[in-house]
């Protein structure tokens, strides 16, 4: 007799031609809401102080510089980047927020399982994930049940690695975009995706991230740009005084000469030749004092362009770091799928050559926090596990079917 209540035959082949985004941690990803225990990455692109982790708190909420403590629960990190971007503005312009969940709540298993206690929660994890990581029924009354538990999570982990692989792709055509300093529009054929909003949601985050960097760079280029203008206009003022000057100087050496002569003949006084040759003395000195300015000037215009181009460099080199990065995840993440479609085509020649003789009955409960108070509630082994869950797992068997264990 078959285990009921796992996976048929077509659904065993289903998920053996499963490829890329075939499983729901996807769309659980995008649509993921907040909750107590999680730990949120908030990255804020033009002030580095505003950028850290932030533990969600019993009573929901996360303590963040100069707003104080802001509600994150039953929020997707989109809504709590919008807002925080907002209360952000009322006191500092220009600022871009990226709100990512760093660490989720865990959750925990108990009952009748190998392994009871803390497990690392995943978006789209299911009941039969969580306890296959428990390591199965305690005492192994029902070995087909396990095969097949054990399945399901193998399977939700090639879904999980297939969304990776697209995530990393969209990744690495942001990158591409910022390395060539061109528009990032991904070509995707959503005809082949099974998730086409979990897809999306990874496209318009990037689209959101090459949106917020592209902005910061044009602004400090921009600003930067207006320094050059502005230090280029003040060395040709400093230019055309210096040479207004030098004319001055002349004049002022003939009134000197004329003034000499005047005094050899008698008609001029000494005092007269003394004035002249002090005002030549001040314009020198006046024509020093800018020849200074004007080295300065250029110096600073010197930097400036230095700046722009370290600007246009280091964007270059950022994108491509994480091009290199990511073409390493993708090698990885492939090599890692290809091993998992084998164990896959193993997994399912084995149930399919073999018969249980058991057929378990397995129950299961969530004990969740609600309105502050935890209350435990009977769910199914394909119902969702949401963060900082307690897991209850029991066994009964049916009654026609004791003698065949006892024997």
């Amino acid at each position: 007799m078959k285990p009921k209540g796992f996976f048929t035959k077509a659904a065993l082949c289903g998920c053996l031609l499963a490829l890329g985004l075939t499983g729901p941690a996807s769309a659980e990803t995008a649509r993921y809401e907040v909750t107590t225990g999680d730990t949120l990455l908030i990255t804020v692109y033009g002030d580095a102080g505003l950028t850290g982790t932030f533990p969600v708190s019993t009573e929901g909420t996360i303590g963040y510089p100069i707003l104080g403590n802001v509600t994150v629960t039953g929020r997707t990190v989109g809504e709590i980047s919008d807002e925080i971007s907002d209360l952000l503005k009322e006191h500092i312009a220009n600022l871009s927020v990226a709100v990512a969940v760093k660490e989720y709540a865990p959750v925990f298993i108990l009952g009748d399982v190998q392994r009871p206690g803390k497990q690392e929660f995943r978006p789209g994890m299911i009941v039969l994930e969580l306890f296959a990581l428990g390591g199965g029924l305690k005492d192994r009354l029902a070995t087909g049940d396990v095969t097949e538990a054990q399945l399901a999570t193998l399977r939700q982990d090639y879904a999980d690695m297939g969304l990776q692989v697209f995530a990393q792709t969209i990744r690495r055509a942001r990158l591409q975009a910022e390395l060539s300093d061109g528009a990032f529009q991904p070509d995707v054929d959503f005809s082949n995706i099974r998730d086409k909003a979990g897809a999306q949601g990874i496209i318009d985050s990037e689209q959101q991230m090459f949106a917020a960097r592209l902005a910061a760079y044009t602004a400090e280029l921009k600003s930067t740009e207006l320094q050059k203008i502005s230090y280029v206009e003040e060395i040709e003022t400093l230019k055309k005084s210096s040479g207004l000057r030098n004319e001055e100087l002349a004049l002022l050496s003939e009134d000197v000469d004329a003034a000499s002569k005047l005094m050899e003949r008698g008609l001029s006084p000494k005092t007269a030749v003394r004035e002249k040759q002090r005002e030549i003395s001040a314009t020198n000195r006046d024509a020093l004092e800018a020849g200074s300015f004007l080295a300065r000037a250029q110096q600073n215009l010197s930097s400036i362009e230095g700046r722009l181009q370290t600007l246009k460099d280091t964007r270059r080199n950022d994108a491509a770091q994480g091009l290199r990065e990511v073409e390493l995840d993708l090698l990885r993440l492939k090599r890692k799928m290809e091993f998992a479609q084998q164990s896959l085509a193993e997994m399912g020649v084995t149930l399919q050559n073999s018969g249980a003789s058991v057929d378990s009955m397995l129950r299961f409960s969530a004990v969740r926090l609600v309105d502050g108070v935890y209350q435990e509630t009977p769910i199914e082994q394909h119902d969702r596990v949401l963060a900082g869950d307690i897991v209850r797992v029991r066994l009964s068997l049916d009654e026609t079917n004791t003698a065949s264990v006892q024997n």
